[in-house]
């Protein structure tokens, strides 16, 4: 992963329809049980070798929505399995984990902006 949309999130479909890696559920879907949408950790790649920014992100209508995480790495494997935050389990029941399969990341955003709250998006001047 990734990012993360948060609670201010006004359910429009525009990440949903441009995400390149089909990672984001509307929230009818989101596995969490809240009613936003979703980022699957475990799919997200930050738009890594397919675009300059994460593209649901540069969609987005709600400025500050989209928010950055912690890489899917095996570093942040604890941070990933956190049961209240995420739902790493497949349809299987199988879990998907960082320490099983890393993905790719934005190595020029420092750890210092990732986190739940740290903004992908700033808002036009």
């Amino acid at each position: 992963m990734s990012v993360i949309i948060d609670e201010s999130c006004i359910t429009c479909d525009a990440c949903l329809q441009n995400c390149p890696v089909n990672a984001i559920l509307d929230d009818a879907n989101n596995p969490t049980g809240e009613k936003r949408y979703y980022v699957q950790p475990e799919k997200c790649v930050e738009c890594v070798d397919l675009f300059d920014d994460p593209q649901c992100a540069a969609i987005c209508p709600s400025i500050g929505c989209i928010t950055w995480d912690m890489p899917y790495t095996k570093e942040f494997d604890a941070h990933f399995l956190n049961e209240e935050f995420y739902a790493l389990c497949n349809k299987d029941n199988i879990l998907k984990s960082p320490s099983i399969k890393e993905k790719k990341y934005r190595k020029d955003i420092p750890q210092n902006m990732r986190g739940v709250g740290k903004e992908v998006q700033e808002e036009p001047q």
